[in-house]
């Protein structure tokens, strides 16, 4: 079964993989695309957890995959662009991948670091689509279309033009909308993040 979604929580992310699980889906591959590929299974005494582990640097990326490993973690998926770990094992008791105070403030200082690394990249496409025009055309789809005179055809010749070039239209209208929104979505995160360790540190 291939499943499509898009998260930009992984606690969200990490809730949705294993309720598919307890309904007899285990995730068997994650792309960057958001497609999910899951596969049947009977055993539902597993679990998945996710991990966010940026700055590994080789030897160090051998050596947490090895920890995890010893302790019954195997990797479903590794998302090298961003450091994401999917972690798959066995229900035992020992189910977290964080199960102390330090190692949960750790976590959610990497989600946050993770979440404004977006936030500042999805900012700097915004800037560069919009690098030569003016931020009013966000508000104005009619300034998408680049048509001479469109505005003033009529008739069939109007029609023509503008179906022929509303596709285009909307291909320059829509993705400084998306930037916006995924850096908004982003820092809303960063936030919350820190909300969590505030409250781990209370």
């Amino acid at each position: 079964m291939i499943k499509f979604k898009i998260f930009f929580d992984i606690e969200k992310e990490e809730r949705w993989l294993n309720e598919m699980l307890a309904k007899g889906w285990i995730c068997s591959n994650i792309n960057s695309a958001g497609i999910y590929t899951f596969q049947p299974t009977e055993d539902l005494e597993q679990v998945i957890r996710i991990d966010c582990q940026q700055d590994l640097r080789k030897e160090k990326k051998a050596t947490y995959k090895q920890l995890h490993e010893d302790f019954g973690w195997r990797i479903v998926k590794e998302k090298a662009y961003d450091g994401t770990y999917y972690w798959l094992k066995r229900k035992d008791g020992n189910d977290e991948l964080f199960s102390d105070h330090d190692s949960h403030i750790a976590k959610y200082k990497r989600l946050m670091k993770q979440a404004s690394n977006w936030a500042i990249l999805s900012f700097i496409f915004l800037m560069i689509f919009y690098a030569n025009d003016s931020y009013y055309s966000l508000f104005s789809i009619k300034n998408a279309y680049f048509t001479p005179g469109l505005w003033e055809k009529e008739g069939f010749s109007f029609l023509f033009a503008f179906l022929f070039e509303t596709p285009f239209a909307i291909g320059r209208f829509i993705p400084p909308w998306l930037f916006l929104v995924t850096c908004s979505i982003y820092i809303t995160l960063y936030y919350r993040y820190r909300k969590s360790i505030q409250q781990f540190n209370q």
